[in-house]
């Protein structure tokens, strides 16, 4: 059985020129396309399309699939996956190869999320030529594009389940204050420090041993990360920020919060450190030090540093799109 895909735009004559070379043994035709805008009316165009081609192919059975943009990665990808997974669901022995994509049609964006899908799932990909004054009469059109899958195998049940925890985390440097408002952060979405990480793999860990599920420990943890990371579909980050200030004597010192860094807390206490609060003005911040010898005032953002002790977590392309498959299909 073979199945094609193929993203349409304003133009579809690549998809006649694909059947008039390919159609054997073609059974199904899925045809991508966006909603209705203010300059094309994609569905009507899909539609004629698929009139004209159940016109020209009786036997081919055409299925039209709507995208919210035309202009995101993840929309041509997330309408490809879901047609890939709804055929293998109908068709227990179909096999990744019965499929064809194709990436002539669409915007360059469509295009493009169209040959990452060939290759994350290891379908086959085809490439059709625009016909050009001139061409001989048995000119073939149609490429056979060179596709290598990047063997996205089915992840173990708690790589998934860190993998997830990456993805949805919103990483902020460690020793930001509480009192300061989300628009003054600086956060960054799928990342996180492994302390952090760890803290929430306790607390799902909890919730795990109620439901009598294995849970995830500081060792397994690591083993985890590594599998991950040798998939590509996170990256390890040796050094973790953290906001410092120089106090009246010039010394360098890191900024002290609540219990957010409960290790350093205790040692600057020992060294009876400055102690500060949180000041606004005008939408503006600033750090209020008490010092031993007076009062300084800091404009925030602070100035930072690697601490070269923590490491931190990095969600690639790869494991965003692994982990939004997983939401999708799990």
């Amino acid at each position: 059985m073979k199945i094609f895909i193929s993203p349409i735009g304003v133009t579809t004559e690549h998809v006649k020129g694909w059947l008039a070379e390919e159609s054997r043994g073609v059974q199904i035709l899925w045809l991508i396309h966006s909603k209705k805008d203010k300059k094309n009316d994609f569905p009507k165009i899909a539609k004629k399309l698929k009139r004209d081609l159940e016109s020209a192919y009786p036997r081919l059975k055409i299925k039209l699939k709507t995208i919210d943009s035309a202009f995101e990665i993840d929309s041509t990808m997330d309408a490809i996956a879901k047609i890939i997974h709804k055929e293998m669901d109908d068709n227990d022995e179909l096999l990744k190869s019965d499929f064809t994509l194709n990436i002539t049609g669409g915007t360059n964006v469509m295009a493009g999320a169209t040959m990452i899908s060939a290759t994350w799932y290891g379908t086959k990909a085809h490439y059709v030529l625009e016909p050009q004054k001139g061409d001989p009469e048995d000119t073939q059109y149609v490429r056979d594009l060179p596709v290598k899958s990047i063997g996205t195998a089915k992840m173990k049940d708690n790589q998934l389940t860190i993998l997830k925890m990456i993805n949805e985390s919103n990483y902020e440097i460690p020793n930001t204050p509480k009192e300061i408002s989300q628009e003054h952060k600086d956060i960054t979405k799928g990342t996180i420090t492994r302390k952090q990480l760890l803290k929430d793999i306790e607390t799902n860990s909890k919730t795990e041993k109620k439901n009598n599920k294995k849970t995830i420990n500081k060792r397994s943890l690591e083993t985890i990360a590594k599998a991950l990371e040798k998939d590509g579909y996170i990256e390890s980050i040796k050094g973790v920020e953290q906001y410092v200030y120089k106090n009246k004597y010039g010394k360098e010192k890191i900024l002290v919060t609540d219990d957010k860094n409960k290790a350093d807390k205790d040692k600057a206490d020992k060294d009876k450190a400055d102690k500060i609060t949180i000041q606004k003005n005008n939408d503006k911040y600033s750090i209020k030090i008490k010092t031993l010898k007076g009062v300084e005032f800091i404009e925030w953002p602070l100035k930072t540093r690697i601490d070269g002790s923590q490491s931190r977590y990095v969600i690639t392309p790869a494991g965003k799109r692994a982990a939004r498959e997983a939401i999708m299909f799990d």
